[in-house]
């Protein structure tokens, strides 16, 4: 705990953490009364796919001011999760939104299979009032020219719906479109300002790093990239960290590739961001993107140059592509 900065997140994943909330409710007055001696505050959030809510969780995630990410696929719910679960997960999305202190982010995931339905599971979920949505793709199969097309037009769909949003709000829900585009090469941020215990005890960069290396650990890449367990970790911080952080270092999109090109070369480059661990669920290979990952992510840049194009066309009050933006 000294190694932490003065204000942290403590980020709860899984699997499904609140199989063991009764672990996290004698955890976090611990990290509390631990981080207080040492003058540092936490703040916490979980990750959950909602099917185990209940009064008594909620309130103690209000009472600590838990932000809560939610794992929801909209109108495709009953179809990628339990069968029957999707009235259950919208009525626990209400629920939480009853809660004044919980701050409450949807993830919805889409398939090749069930990107068709994407604009109108962003429609639906934001109708229910969530303040903030996130839409993820799932990568770990291939996507043909068909979905890569009907994801191009299903984003065009969800950039029209955060404009209007924006109009009526002031604000924008789809966090996919939160920030303008960054100029600069992204790097991977494991290891430099977080980490990941596992449940074994390991030390991780992040957490998906131990999904990566689960049943590698004889390997050289496994010693690579891991920090130890923990209690060794903690008692060897100086002598480790920058040795294997060095190693994190080096997943940059300037050092990754496509199978055949290496992104160093992509007019897109200073505006990608692509996980090399989630790629590699895809490609099997550390630091290399699927060719269909690099015409995801080159719609994606595109939809929000346009939405930010939009966004400031429409503060200043001209006109874009022949039509002057109405906002009220």
């Amino acid at each position: 705990m000294p190694l932490l900065d003065r204000n942290y997140y403590l980020n709860f994943y899984g699997g499904e953490p609140l199989l063991h909330f009764e672990l996290i409710k004698k955890s976090v007055p611990f990290i509390e009364r631990k981080s207080s001696d040492l003058h540092k505050k936490p703040r916490y959030s979980i990750t959950t796919n909602g099917s185990l809510i209940t009064k008594d969780i909620l309130r103690f995630l209000n009472d600590h001011k838990f932000s809560v990410e939610l794992s929801f696929d909209g109108l495709d719910q009953d179809l990628n999760r339990k069968r029957g679960s999707f009235c259950q997960i919208v009525s626990s999305i209400k629920e939480v939104l009853g809660y004044p202190d919980i701050k409450l982010e949807v993830n919805s995931v889409f398939t090749p299979d069930t990107i068709g339905h994407l604009s109108e599971s962003i429609r639906f979920v934001l109708g229910l009032g969530v303040p903030n949505i996130h839409f993820s793709l799932s990568i770990g199969q291939a996507w043909d020219e068909d979905s890569l097309i009907t994801f191009a037009k299903e984003i065009k769909k969800i950039r029209k719906i955060a404009f209007d949003d924006y109009k009526k709000r002031g604000d924008i829900s789809i966090t996919n479109f939160k920030e303008g585009l960054k100029k600069g090469i992204f790097y991977c941020a494991a290891g430099k300002d977080r980490f990941a215990v596992a449940p074994d005890g390991g030390v991780w960069g992040c957490y998906l790093f131990s999904d990566y290396f689960w049943g590698k650990e004889e390997t050289a890449e496994f010693r690579k990239y891991s920090f130890g367990r923990l209690i060794d970790f903690a008692k060897n911080y100086e002598k480790k960290y920058r040795r294997i952080l060095s190693n994190y270092a080096e997943l940059t999109m300037d050092n990754i590739s496509t199978n055949n090109t290496p992104c160093l070369f992509c007019s897109d480059l200073a505006s990608c961001a692509v996980c090399p661990v989630v790629a590699f669920f895809s490609s099997g290979t550390l630091g290399k993107i699927p060719a269909h990952i690099c015409e995801i992510q080159k719609i994606k840049i595109k939809e929000k140059k346009i939405f930010w194009q939009e966004i400031e066309c429409a503060n200043q009050g001209c006109i874009l592509g022949g039509a002057k933006p109405d906002i009220k």
